[in-house]
């Protein structure tokens, strides 16, 4: 196997090499690969690190899982001190892409769902959109993803999810209730077999747990009222799909919508999306 400084030689000499990680999460990344070498007398440094690692990472030279190369060996490599390196890695941490932790190094976490979820909670957050507004874009959502489940998705994928409906009951704790709404979300939105769909409505799902747990902060009695009234509404959208009924299909996605926004209009308080779940 080649050297991590033998590879970025080849590297910054013009000639691609092959990032070297057996394949398997995990292992030690010994080499970046990039179109051409890295200039170190343009603009600031540490944003030129910042970009060309952002750079390897999104192209998927370097892949979920993947160890990054030590502060001592990357500072060699770019040619720059160590500050100027955990200015980088601190952007990267920040922008969701690397995890750093004291022993285990810095580890590759980038994937399609936590990109798009952190795009979208920006532009949500920018431009003050509302609970009810990404609300009513799940409804969209549901509603491609009913349409196109009922055309691929198999009967043994509609009994999972059509599970997950009929299991809600008022006597779930919060922390019960919050991972099977997510399994039922999420398990609807991937009848439809489509990865962009999927991906998009990663973030949309997020803002409706979060708004599922501010509803469950209310008292006993309102809760165990809204999981009863909810549970026939997603136990009709699962059943129109599995006979392949999309009017029935749509107006079950449209009555769940309507119900959601009613509850989220009972709860009062501050009606933005991204609040709560920066973490």
């Amino acid at each position: 196997m080649e050297t991590f400084s033998h590879l970025m030689s080849s590297r910054l000499a013009g000639s691609p090499s092959d990032v070297s990680n057996n394949d398997e999460e995990g292992q030690t990344v010994t080499a970046f690969v990039a179109d051409g070498g890295f200039d170190r007398n343009r603009a600031s440094v540490a944003d030129r690190v910042l970009r060309d690692l952002e750079s390897s990472i999104l192209s998927g030279r370097l892949k979920r899982g993947s160890k990054l190369p030590s502060e001592k060996e990357l500072a060699s490599y770019y040619g720059v001190s160590s500050p100027t390196i955990r200015e980088a890695i601190r952007a990267l941490s920040a922008m969701r892409l690397v995890e750093v932790r004291h022993g285990s190094g810095m580890t590759v976490v980038a994937d399609s769902s936590t990109l798009m979820a952190s795009a979208m909670r920006s532009v949500v957050e920018l431009e003050n959109i509302d609970l009810p507004s990404i609300l009513k874009l799940a409804e969209t959502l549901n509603l491609q993803a009913v349409d196109l489940a009922i055309a691929t998705a198999s009967p043994e994928e509609i009994d999972a999810v059509l599970e997950i409906a009929k299991s809600f009951n008022d006597s779930m704790s919060s922390e019960e209730f919050i991972q099977t709404l997510e399994g039922f979300l999420r398990g609807l939105i991937a009848l439809s077999h489509n990865k962009l769909l999927e991906v998009v409505a990663s973030f949309v799902i997020t803002s409706h747990l979060s708004m599922a747990r501010r509803v469950r902060q209310g008292p006993e009695s309102e809760w165990a009222s809204d999981v009863a009234r909810l549970r026939g509404v997603r136990i009709a959208i699962v059943e129109a799909v599995a006979a392949h009924d999309r009017l029935a299909a749509f107006k079950a996605v449209r009555e769940y919508t309507t119900q959601t926004l009613a509850i989220s209009g009972e709860t009062g308080g501050d009606q933005r999306v991204g609040i709560e779940d920066r973490g």
